[in-house]
């Protein structure tokens, strides 16, 4: 676990400092500090925003899919022997190498099998063939609220949504401190959140229209921010 959050920290701090240097170019008038907190507040909108961007038709058919697939594996777990169930355990130990026959069990060298699954790993695959057989029903059903809860989310249909995403963070991140850099109700070839966000597009691999992602995602998502059927906030 520790060392998921170290590399989860790690990743953080490198895509933190890549973009620093897009906002200090573009924020040079303020204070450092200040510029690390606005760098921060957009790596965080950028990374969980319009999360619900789903097919709600898609979603629904896939989750009745998996209610039909989970039903039939927790009927079939729960009649297999208690032995069997325990040999399909230890076999988790092994590497995907020796599971597919690209290698020998008793003769591949120690390079394979440093990338077999961790016993905490194993532990929670396993951990799943018990959940199923003694939480089946629970799962079904948690399975089925979650559809009949389900909100439509943001439709999107082929648009750039990666493209509304940074958008939508560099926007939060100028409306916080409106004195800096005017977010315009249309953009329109020219300005300073334009000249940040083509370099940010330019960072990100992004391949879009500035304005017309800018104003697409303050037509189809600012402006219906509020009648959007999104998640409960818990």
């Amino acid at each position: 676990m520790g060392q998921y959050i170290d590399e989860e920290d790690r990743d953080y701090q490198e895509r933190f400092r890549a973009v620093l240097p897009i906002f200090e170019k573009h924020f040079s008038s303020i204070e450092r500090r200040q510029i690390f907190g606005m760098v921060h507040h957009f790596t965080a909108v950028k990374q969980v925003g319009l999360y619900e961007n789903w097919n709600f038709k898609q979603e629904q058919e896939l989750l009745t899919k998996l209610r039909s697939q989970l039903q039939q594996a927790s009927t079939s777990l729960s009649k297999i022997h208690k032995g069997v169930l325990e040999r399909v355990s230890f076999n988790l130990t092994l590497p995907l190498e020796v599971l597919n026959g690209t290698f020998d069990e008793m003769t591949c060298a120690q390079e394979v099998y440093d990338q077999a699954p961790t016993s905490e790993e194993v532990k929670i695959a396993t951990q799943v063939f018990h959940g199923l057989v003694s939480l089946g029903e629970n799962i079904d059903k948690a399975i089925k609220f979650t559809q009949d809860e389900l909100p439509v989310g943001i439709a999107v249909g082929n648009r750039n949504i990666d493209a509304w995403r940074i958008v939508e963070a560099a926007v939060e991140v100028n409306r916080r401190d409106p004195d800096v850099i005017f977010v315009p109700k249309k953009m329109n070839g020219s300005g300073p959140l334009r000249h940040l966000l083509k370099d940010l597009f330019e960072h990100y691999g992004i391949n879009a229209n500035v304005d017309a992602a800018f104003n697409g995602w303050l037509k189809h998502i600012d402006s219906k921010r509020e009648s959007l059927d999104l998640l409960p906030i818990d």
